[in-house]
């Protein structure tokens, strides 16, 4: 009896380590291949290179899923476990984890839709709500952007209702500058295009910077939204040369960068 039972849990055992080996040796199989596809397909850069690099990257995430549902299955067959049941699962059962998991589907496809319609690749330069920055990745549910600050945004494929999409290629800079409700704001575009002129003349930004208008009304301040063409990494050293330039300009100008300030009255009162 126990020589029965310690054979059944070897045999347990085994399997289970035989799953798990071929599922590791698959996995680096499958990451050794992307990161040659990868590497050689950012090397060449031939025509429609971005739109690879999106449909490579989408393909071993599917892979990935793949290769986790195998690995259930397999580990559940290694158990003796009937898995004809998972058929159902996937199928008519599907409805009912279709319920719980509808965010998963519905982002899914809106990433099949931006793949297919062609919304957007990796490496371009985008504008998705309040979020501007340089598609990183196109994943199965997310889009990764990365803005001009560094930080990393990951936005869900099925939360993406409008895109604005600048020239394939084209570095830019985002520039919020910040006026009072008393300045001109007419005069205060004319002076950023000057602003632009300048940086021009210097090599710092490639072609007039494009204002985008109003972007917020703030508690003491009208942000103006500009966006700057530039050379590749150069935008977050392009950015400060024309905040710093700007602070020069308005000045002069006398247009006024508002700023967080306490005003206190002092009542004086005769004494009685």
């Amino acid at each position: 009896m126990n020589t029965e039972i310690f054979s059944r849990y070897f045999n347990y055992a085994k399997g289970i380590i035989t799953v798990i080996v071929v599922f590791l040796i698959i996995k680096y199989i499958l990451n050794y291949i992307k990161r040659k596809i990868i590497a050689s397909t950012e090397k060449k850069k031939k025509k429609g290179w971005q739109k690879r690099m999106t449909l490579i990257k989408l393909f071993f995430s599917l892979s990935d899923y793949l290769l986790i549902f195998l690995f259930i299955w397999y580990i559940l067959k290694v158990f003796n476990v009937d898995t004809t049941p998972l058929l159902a699962i996937t199928g008519v059962g599907g409805i009912a984890i279709g319920f719980a998991g509808q965010t998963f589907f519905k982002d899914a496809i809106s990433g099949m839709f931006i793949l297919l319609e062609d919304y957007f690749s990796v490496g371009d330069f985008v504008e998705i709500g309040d979020i501007s920055g340089t598609v990183e990745e196109i994943g199965i549910r997310t889009t990764k952007i990365r803005n001009y600050e560094g930080k990393l945004f990951l936005i869900p494929n099925g939360e993406i209702r409008s895109v604005i999409k600048y020239d394939v290629g084209d570095q830019f800079t985002v520039i919020e500058l910040p006026i009072s409700y008393e300045s001109d704001i007419d005069r205060a575009k004319e002076v950023i295009m000057s602003i632009g002129d300048k940086l021009i003349e210097e090599n710092i930004i490639l072609d007039k910077p494009k204002i985008l208008g109003v972007n917020e009304l703030g508690d003491s301040s009208i942000i103006i939204k500009v966006l700057a063409k530039v050379d590749k990494g150069m935008r977050w050293s392009a950015r400060r040369r024309f905040l710093e330039e700007a602070k020069k300009t308005f000045d002069r100008e006398g247009i006024e960068i508002p700023y967080n300030r306490m005003v206190v009255y002092i009542k004086n009162e005769k004494e009685k």
